[in-house]
């Protein structure tokens, strides 16, 4: 059992999944907003001619933002040197920094400079040399690979239900999107002389009513489907529990984290919304019933909760025309309204592929099969 686990995880493509989604992501942070698409004025010099204006967070964030890119780079190959892993990741960070750099151009609100392209190729080659490192590390190998092995579904399904776990994780990091929410709460929008001085009293009970029952129904479908996708990814059933437990967990110390970390101290618990844990507690008792159903069933109830998440701001319009709460912030950086295009698009996109996903899931021959025991 061990050496077919090993066979079958050494094929896994795990990294080539990451990679592709993180550059995708990269694309997106790097060009948004999209508009306008102007070409540069005459005279205009090409970036590798503007060294930039040297800023000690822009910098650090640029590095921070190619690392794990060059990281899922240098996995590409198994049997790499250590050599070939560090150059891979630095030619591809290197050319992938140099598209955007030289399509910003293009698009007035992005800055592009040779500086943006060194930092980001640096991140790069330390995402290089931290997965290689690990890579030559044949006790850290062996226990990522028979994890890997042991938790999950086998095979490239099993690889792409994987990452789009780990994009749902790393999307929750927005504290301005409430938690299991795809938008943004249009109540957390105002500017800052509103949020400075609270109403005297409620001038809106019902719209606050109806707004609470969309953002409760949302949230509740998103824990149905979301522990639902968990439970499905797993080789065993015995498991689940384990997993969706520890991902709802997850979910909330990671939101929990960046809204302490980047939200402004009086209100960092604006996050917290009467409609979201009303929500998590239906979605939460939902799911217990349903995951003790027959697994065609679960695939068919996921995928319907899931795009029942995405459709139910459609019955409250303001949620999906509402903008980045910026006044919450107390992040000073100029990324973070890429951040919250980046996490936001994720969201949205993310119910999409997972159907896709499930699709595919149901389609395999003897896929609702149990396991063999371990």
């Amino acid at each position: 059992m061990e050496n077919a686990l090993d066979a079958t995880s050494l094929r896994t493509r795990l990294p080539h999944v990451l990679a592709t989604l993180y550059g995708v992501a990269i694309v997106f942070a790097s060009l948004e907003p999209f508009q306008p698409w102007l070409p540069p004025p005459a005279g205009t010099p090409f970036f590798l001619l503007d060294p930039g204006h040297w800023v000690r967070s822009d910098t650090l964030l640029n590095v921070a933002a190619y690392v794990p890119f060059g990281f899922f780079v240098a996995l590409l190959r198994h049997r790499a040197t250590p050599a070939r892993r560090i150059v891979h990741s630095v030619v591809i960070g290197a050319a992938m920094s140099f598209a955007m750099e030289s399509l910003q151009m293009y698009v007035p609100p992005r800055v592009a400079s040779s500086l943006d392209l060194a930092t980001n190729t640096i991140g790069a080659a330390l995402g290089g040399a931290i997965a290689t490192a690990l890579a030559h590390n044949a006790s850290a190998r062996t226990t990522l690979y028979r994890a890997r092995a042991r938790l999950f579904l086998p095979g490239n399904l099993g690889d792409v239900g994987v990452a789009l776990m780990l994009l749902w994780l790393v999307a929750q990091t927005n504290p301005g999107i409430p938690l299991f929410a795809v938008t943004f709460d249009s109540d957390t929008s105002p500017p800052v002389a509103a949020l400075a001085v609270p109403p005297a009293h409620d001038t809106a009970p019902a719209h606050d009513s109806a707004n609470n029952v969309v953002q409760a129904a949302g949230t509740a479908f998103q824990v149905l489907g979301v522990g639902l996708f968990a439970a499905l990814l797993m080789r065993h059933r015995r498991r689940t529990g384990t997993i969706v437990a520890a991902l709802i967990i997850g979910a909330l110390a990671m939101k929990l984290l960046a809204a302490i970390v980047m939200l402004k101290p009086t209100i960092w618990q604006s996050w917290v919304k009467p409609g979201t844990m009303i929500g998590i507690a239906a979605g939460a008792l939902a799911l217990r019933i349903v995951i003790m159903l027959p697994r065609p069933v679960q695939v068919a109830v996921c995928a319907i909760a899931l795009l029942s998440a995405l459709g139910a701001p459609v019955l409250a319009p303001e949620t999906l025309s509402a903008r980045a709460p910026i006044a919450l912030f107390d992040w000073h950086f100029g990324q973070l309204m890429n951040y919250n295009g980046l996490t936001r698009a994720a969201l949205l996109v993310w119910p999409v592929l997972t159907a896709v996903w499930l699709f595919a899931l149901a389609g395999l021959p003897a896929w609702g099969k149990p396991a063999d025991p371990a």
